[in-house]
This record gives C-alpha cells, sequence and structure tokens, in this order.
C-alpha cells in the first residue's frame, strides 16, 4: 500500500494512510469474530476425511449440515466461505444454477424464518407444501421460468377451490421467493409480479353467521357456571368466557394473561402477550407458546369494569379451591398455560350442559362491540379497547344488532309517532295476526 501511495498509483494524503492500513471492512470483523467449531476425522475408505458441523446461522440452506475435506486446512476454507456467502446474502451459483421453483421457494422461506413471525412462517410453509412443493410448476428449473409458466400455476388455482385472498396470499410467497433468487443472481427476472388474479374465478367466501351472544344467553350461562361449580367442580375455567365478553379480549391474549399484569387497585389489564398455535415442520408438532400480540395497537391497557371484575374474582376463587398456584389467570390443572384448543373444548362441553347453543370464543369480542356500541361509548374508544388499527373494522366487522325485538319495535314506533293518523273507527273490523 504504501509503495503504491509512494509511487503515484494511489493518491492520498499521508495522513489518512494509517486510517487506511488499520481500516477493517463490517464483513472481515464480523468472519474474524466466526469460531469454527472442533475438527474431527474419519476412516473414509482408503482416506482420512476431516469434518465439521456448520451451525444454522452460517448454513446457505438455513440447516445445520457437514463441511467435509482431505484436511483441517480444506474443512476451515470450505466453512469460512459458506459463512461469508450467508453473512453477505450471496449463494454459491454454480452450486444452485438447476434449482427448482420448489427449492428457491423453500430456500427464501428458511432464510425469512427469523424475519417472520412462527406462526406466521408456518402459514407461509404450508401454502408452499399444498400448492408449490409437488406441483409441476414447482419442478420447473428457476432460470427457464417465463410469464406463462406463472400465468399457468395462478391459473391453476383459480379453478373455483380457493377463494381470492389465499390465492393472493400464495402469489405474494413465490414473487418474494423470485426477488430472493434476483438478489442472489439465481434468478434473472420476477415474472410473477406480472401476473393478473381473477377473482371471479376464485371460490366465493362463505357467509357465515356470525352473531353474539344475546342477554338472557349471558344469564342463564353465568347461573349454569355457579351451579356447575358449586356442586359439583366442574367447568373450572368456565369464566374465562364471561371475561372475554367483558374485556373484548382475544382469547389468545386471555390465555397468555397473568395475574401481575391485573391491577385490581387501578383497575386496568395490561395487554402485552398473546399464545401462538403454529406447526414447527421440522418435527412436525403443533407448538402452543407466548409471543407478541397481533400488532402495535394489540398493546394496551384496558379498564376492568365490575361484571369482569366480579368473575376475575371468581375465576381466582376457583383456582385456590382447586389447589392451582399459577402466574396465569385461566391456568391448566398443572399450572401452565392452557391450550386453546382445551379451553374450546370446555366452552363446548359447558354450553352443552347448561342448555345453550355453542358459539365461537370470538363472539364474546364481538358482543362486546355490540354492547359498548349500543349503549352510546364512542367507537373509537370501543376500537381502542379491542385493539383493532382501524375503526371501520370494529363497527363494519365486529358490530352486529341483537334480537331485541321489543326495543327495536318500541323505537320505530316513537320514530314514526309523528305521522300518527286517526282513521276514525273504520278498521276495527280488522283483526291483526
Amino acid at each position: 500500500m504504501l509503495n503504491l501511495i509512494k509511487c503515484g498509483i494511489i493518491n492520498i494524503d499521508l495522513e489518512d494512510v494509517a486510517d487506511v492500513l488499520l481500516c477493517k471492512t463490517q464483513e472481515e470483523i464480523t468472519m474474524s469474530e466466526i469460531t469454527i467449531p472442533k475438527i474431527n476425522s474419519r476412516q473414509k475408505g482408503l482416506q482420512i476425511q476431516f469434518y465439521t458441523t456448520i451451525p444454522t446461522k452460517y448454513s446457505e440452506t438455513g440447516k445445520r449440515h457437514q463441511i467435509t475435506g482431505v484436511s483441517e486446512d480444506e474443512v476451515k476454507k470450505k466453512f469460512r466461505k459458506e459463512a461469508r456467502r450467508t453473512i453477505t446474502g450471496q449463494v454459491d451459483l454454480e452450486k444452485h444454477k438447476n434449482d427448482t421453483v420448489a427449492q428457491v421457494v423453500e430456500m427464501f422461506l428458511e432464510f425469512a424464518k427469523g424475519d417472520l413471525k412462527k406462526q406466521t412462517h408456518s402459514r407461509y410453509y404450508r401454502a408452499y407444501v399444498n400448492y408449490v412443493k409437488d406441483s409441476s410448476f414447482g419442478k420447473i428449473p428457476a432460470r427457464k421460468i417465463k410469464k406463462y409458466h406463472c400465468d399457468d400455476f395462478i391459473r391453476t388455482l383459480t379453478n373455483g377451490t380457493i377463494v381470492y385472498s389465499y390465492v393472493c396470499q400464495i402469489k405474494c410467497i413465490v414473487s418474494q421467493a423470485f426477488d430472493y433468487a434476483c438478489d442472489r443472481e439465481i434468478m434473472s427476472w420476477n415474472f410473477m409480479r406480472k401476473v393478473k388474479i381473477n377473482e371471479d374465478r376464485c371460490k366465493e367466501h362463505e357467509d357465515k353467521e356470525l352473531g353474539v351472544w344475546e342477554d338472557d344467553e349471558i344469564n342463564t350461562l353465568q347461573s349454569g357456571s355457579m351451579n356447575c361449580w358449586n356442586k359439583c367442580r366442574k367447568y373450572r375455567n368456565s369464566p374465562a368466557l364471561f371475561i372475554l365478553c367483558g374485556t373484548g379480549l382475544r382469547l389468545g391474549e386471555l390465555l397468555a394473561l397473568k395475574w401481575s399484569k391485573v391491577d385490581f387497585e387501578r383497575r386496568t389489564i395490561r395487554i402485552e402477550r398473546t399464545q401462538t398455535e403454529y406447526t414447527d415442520y421440522d418435527t412436525n408438532s403443533k407448538i402452543y407458546e407466548e409471543s407478541t400480540p397481533k400488532n402495535k395497537t394489540s398493546r394496551r391497557t384496558i379498564v376492568i369494569n365490575d361484571f369482569t371484575y366480579k368473575w376475575l374474582m371468581e375465576q381466582k376463587r376457583r383456582a385456590k379451591q382447586a389447589g392451582i398456584e399459577s402466574e396465569y389467570v385461566i391456568p391448566a390443572n398443572s399450572g401452565r398455560m392452557v391450550k386453546e384448543s382445551n379451553i374450546t373444548s370446555t366452552f363446548k362441553a359447558f354450553c352443552n350442559n347448561v342448555g345453550v347453543e355453542y358459539k365461537p370464543s370470538h363472539t364474546c369480542r364481538r358482543s362486546y362491540v355490540t354492547n359498548c356500541l349500543d349503549k352510546g361509548m364512542k367507537l373509537a374508544l370501543v376500537s381502542r379497547n379491542v385493539g383493532h388499527k382501524n375503526k371501520s373494522t370494529t363497527l363494519n366487522t365486529y358490530y352486529k344488532c341483537k334480537n331485541d325485538y321489543e326495543d327495536n319495535l318500541a323505537i320505530q314506533n316513537e320514530i314514526f309517532k309523528i305521522y300518527d293518523f286517526d282513521f276514525g273507527g273504520v278498521q276495527k273490523e280488522l283483526a291483526f295476526a
């Protein structure tokens, strides 16, 4: 470096020479901090083979695997080369030149594993397995993909069996994977970006009856809950249903709620965690664990009204009588966080026992929104309480009219009273059934 400067090949101030000589790129600093695991040896035929295991964070595939060589130096060289490519986002083009679409999508999903929520990654991976992995589209070499391949693939999805939103999600996953491949020069162009989805060819959303709990149903359930527990110690966690109705919490938020976040003195509940369920495809097992809430607005503090206060205290009383010590408000018998599928089974059995038709847990959330808006609470406040980003979601999706026939009739009679007309008794002979 100094000789080049003296010869005039490089023009640089002498006071900067020391900085140039001492400077290291961030990549060099990172590489110097990498510790290569112990290198072992084994007999492989007539030769000695050296090997070590590269960890997930330095692996191109996102999975642990072995690196082998005829000498320790060769293993170290291969290890550092792959780790450098992984850190800088480069790939071995020669190694990946024949990768199929399915391999590119799987590579992207491994890469994105640390950036996505586990339940989101699980949903993406399920879509990949169901619609890309073994499809004819998935078997095409990624370098040979043209727009008509992408058009044909999307056309196979819009055959009336998949809803439009899910087709959009599958397209988005593949498109992100192609962007990933283009950035690493595995592909030259992302043709999936130009593909249009014909919504008319997709399956129509099924119109589900999304109702609310009627007042008489809640009263019947409350009486049933107390009778079942006091008489035969059944349905210990049934108060969860009323806590949901009184707070508008999502079921996952309630199941992850700990007593430390419940302030009885200030009458507040702080929502910071939720229960998530996803499939770990490495072990093919269902995982239940705590996670961050759905979005930023889901992190919130809500007030404890009198109705909720009474059922929280009842929940605490039952846990004490059952001899269960737990940090969770709604605990399993072991004291750990109860699974959502288990509490759903409890709700179904409880409703059946007291003679009330079962409704999904989200019905409680809609009931909270409906009750609050019907009694005059401001929409903005209700929306904030339930953790919605947009007030339109609260009003258009969660508000449901109750079957209040008498109130409905009385209000309309009062409204149309201004048009009262005296028919002079000419209609007395008519009987209204």
